[in-house]
């Protein structure tokens, strides 16, 4: 279904989902979250947020936590003659690990998954060789290879020769005196080395290297040690290049087995937003609607999400529950009524949980609910005026009712806020008139929103159009929230004026003003 998301606020819901999942692709998969192409990749998605709801409900908690991002290092190893880092490799087998546990726990929840949930296990011969060839975070085994393990031991070999070489200069008598409290020999770049006071370095002869304590000490290769520390940079040297042979060699394994590994990513992606969308369910207390194959919508005190989570953080009020059905009969709804009653939270409402039921997410209503198979949502609310795009309000509805014209069909829900304002008030209405007809004749659904009572009259004998409007309490003067089918809204401007300070005297008089205008008298 492609939506109109932004008037929407989708992306608040697309933010509660990423602060619920678990990994970096789960979050990003929230955070583009869309409604589906079709209906059934919409049931694929909500059978998976099913079953992520039943294993939460039941107090299992998949391990799964915060893993590192490995998509790069997978694009880079893709190239032929790439090498990726030994931390890099070290990120893919803790993604793998964690793929092998989830899988592994898991095992009873198949539905999580729409595909296989084998595609969730790591290629074996790359978790074996990772083994063989990593220790700890991202180094090398000494005993990776076979060449490594001798190289190794040469150098073990050379470093013990170029200590011992060392050693027994500090133990020649001209010098031992230095070393009387058992000074040890120290490294400097893998060259063996000995520290001395600044004072009496001049009496060592070899290659000063460098300093310690703050300058106090100068650090100096003795010449014996020359050779045997030529040796020793000379092995390590082919150690490095070893490792960096055997780094792209990894890697080139890796590379056969890029495949199967973005399988197993998309199957934790999917997992991990599944997850998530099963902890937003349960802390909205949702179920999931039920997704026809027909072009219609039946929503049963249902709420809107975001003014559920504000009431559950103490930042808002309860909100009122909506109830509301549009299917080919009852095509289009007119709510009409006083600005304050709550008719663009109620078309807010309807947009928002028909978009994520396309999702495949769970939407919070106390009774079943059932959400159509709409191919388009169109939303026009907000006021359109610009003075940057020298754009009025009534400008801005005509650009929208433009596009609505151009697109929408049977299959397509409108959802149009205070439709025909931001001009004449009698124009507004004959447009709006105009509008409704053409979207009767398509067979298109929707809501519209107005307070203009023109179309009051006109939705009470249109077949397919019906009239609702929010309740609103007379004895206290205050909106109630509740939509009410078949009711045309009652104008109640002059009486909120009254109650909010206006002059009685004043108001008063626009009653009068009111009737003459009611009798067709200027």
């Amino acid at each position: 279904m492609q939506a109109d998301l932004k008037p929407l606020e989708f992306h608040a819901i697309r933010r509660l989902l990423e602060r619920l999942t678990a990994t970096p692709y789960g979050a990003d998969a929230a955070r583009g979250l869309e409604p589906a192409p079709d209906a059934e990749v919409a049931r694929r998605m909500q059978g998976a947020v099913d079953a992520a709801r039943r294993l939460l409900d039941a107090g299992r908690r998949p391990p799964l936590g915060a893993l590192p991002d490995v998509r790069a290092a997978l694009r880079q190893a893709s190239t032929v003659g790439a090498s990726l880092s030994g931390q890099a490799l070290f990120n893919l087998q803790e993604v793998m690990a964690a793929c092998a546990r989830l899988a592994e726990a898991l095992r009873e929840d198949a539905g999580i998954y729409p595909g296989r949930l084998d595609d969730l296990r790591p290629p074996a011969p790359l978790v074996e060789r990772l083994e063989r060839t990593l220790v700890g975070a991202g180094t090398l085994r000494d005993d990776a290879n076979e060449a490594l393990a001798a190289l190794f031991a040469e150098r073990r070999q050379l470093r013990d020769e170029a200590e011992s070489v060392v050693r027994q200069r500090m133990q020649r008598a001209d010098i031992a005196a230095l070393f009387a409290d058992g000074g040890k020999v120290g490294w400097h770049n893998e060259r063996a080395v000995l520290s001395v006071r600044a004072a009496e370095a001049e009496r060592i002869k070899g290659v000063r290297r460098g300093s310690a304590l703050g300058g106090r000490d100068v650090v100096v290769e003795p010449m014996e040690a020359v050779p045997a520390n030529n040796r020793l940079e000379t092995v390590m040297g082919r150690i490095g290049t070893e490792q960096q042979r055997l780094f792209r060699d990894v890697t080139a394994q890796v590379r056969e087995h890029v495949e199967a590994l973005q399988a197993m990513l998309s199957a934790l992606t999917w997992i991990d937003l599944a997850l998530a969308a099963g902890r937003m369910s349960q802390a909205m207390n949702a179920h999931a609607p039920r997704l026809s194959d027909a072009a219609e919508v039946e929503l049963n005190d249902a709420y809107h999400p975001l003014l559920l989570v504000q009431f559950a953080d103490g930042s808002g009020v309860q909100p009122v529950p909506l109830t509301i059905r549009l299917d080919p009969q009852d095509r289009l709804l007119v709510i009409t009524g006083p600005n304050t009653g709550g008719k663009t939270v109620a078309l807010k409402t309807l947009g928002l949980l028909v978009a994520m039921a396309h999702c495949g997410l769970h939407i919070p209503a106390e009774r079943d609910c059932v959400v159509g198979c709409y191919t388009r949502l169109i939303v026009d609310v907000g006021d359109h005026q610009s003075l940057y795009h020298h754009l009025s309000t009534f400008a801005g509805h005509v650009e929208v009712l433009k596009r609505v014209l151009d697109e929408a069909d049977g299959s397509t829900l409108v959802l149009l806020d205070e439709l025909g304002t931001g001009t004449d008030p009698e124009e507004g209405a004959a447009l709006a008139m105009a509008v409704l007809d053409e979207l009767g004749a398509r067979g298109v659904q929707g809501v519209v929103n107005t307070h203009l009572s023109p179309l009051k009259e006109y939705a009470a004998d249109r077949p397919g159009v019906r009239n609702a409007s929010m309740h609103f309490d007379t004895e206290t003067l205050r909106p109630t929230y509740r939509l009410r089918i078949g009711v045309p809204g009652k104008s109640l401007g002059l009486l909120i004026a009254e109650q909010n300070g206006l002059p009685a005297a004043l108001v008063a008089g626009a009653r009068e003003h009111l009737q003459r205008l009611a009798d067709g008298h200027g």
